[in-house]
C-alpha cells in the first residue's frame, strides 16, 4: 500500500511539472511569440502557439527570456566565454536585481545513528539566491548584502545610514536594491 502511494505521488508530480503555462518568449531579433510555455530541465524552454500545435524548443542562442506565470526570467551573461544563465529579473533598474531558487534535498544517514530505526535526514531546504546587475557586470550576492557589496552602494549615503541603523537588514535584499534605485542618484 505504501509503494502505490508512493508512485501515485511521483506519478501528480510529474504531470503538474509537465504543464504548459501562458507567457510571452522574446526571440534576440526583438520579435515576442505569445503562447504556452514550458521550462525545461537542464536548459531553455519549449514553447507553443496553442495547446493542441507541436513544440519548438528554444534556448540562450535564440531567446533573450520570457515572461510566464507573473515572473520574468532574462538570461544574463555571467562570465565572458561561458553561456548565460537564466534568472528571475526581479528589479530592472540603475542596478538590476535577479535570483533564482536553490534546492538542498539533505544528506540521509542509514539507520539513524544508533544503528535502528529507517534513517535521519537533515540539512534539507531551499533559498534564494541574488544576483546583481551593475554597468553589465553579474555579481553574485547570496542570500544577503555582504560587506563588499556596500562598495557598490556607497554613493548613497542615505542607504548605508539606514543599513547601518538597521532599519533595513542586510538580508533585505530587495527593498535596499529598490530604495538604491529609486533614491539614489
Amino acid at each position: 500500500m505504501k509503494n502505490i502511494i508512493i508512485i501515485i505521488l511521483v506519478f501528480t508530480c510529474s504531470l503538474a511539472n509537465a504543464q504548459f503555462n501562458n507567457g510571452t518568449v522574446f526571440l534576440k531579433d526583438s520579435t515576442e511569440l505569445k503562447g504556452l510555455i514550458r521550462i525545461k530541465t537542464f536548459g531553455g524552454i519549449k514553447f507553443k502557439t496553442t495547446q493542441d500545435s507541436e513544440y519548438t524548443s528554444y534556448d540562450y542562442n535564440q531567446i533573450t527570456g520570457f515572461d510566464t506565470n507573473g515572473e520574468k526570467y532574462r538570461y544574463v551573461n555571467n562570465q565572458e566565454g561561458f553561456p548565460p544563465i537564466l534568472l528571475k529579473e526581479k528589479i530592472k533598474g540603475k542596478i538590476s536585481l535577479y535570483s533564482n531558487e536553490v534546492y538542498n534535498p539533505g544528506h540521509t544517514i542509514p539507520n539513524g545513528f544508533a544503528g535502528g530505526g529507517t534513517g535521519m535526514t537533515f540539512g534539507g531546504g531551499s533559498a534564494t539566491i541574488y544576483h546583481i546587475l551593475v554597468k553589465d557586470k553579474l555579481i553574485r550576492v547570496g542570500t544577503k548584502i555582504k560587506n563588499k557589496h556596500l562598495e557598490i552602494l556607497k554613493n548613497c549615503t542615505s542607504l548605508i545610514e539606514k543599513i547601518e541603523n538597521k532599519d533595513l537588514k542586510k538580508r533585505d535584499v530587495y527593498e535596499i536594491i529598490n530604495y538604491y534605485n529609486n533614491s539614489c542618484d
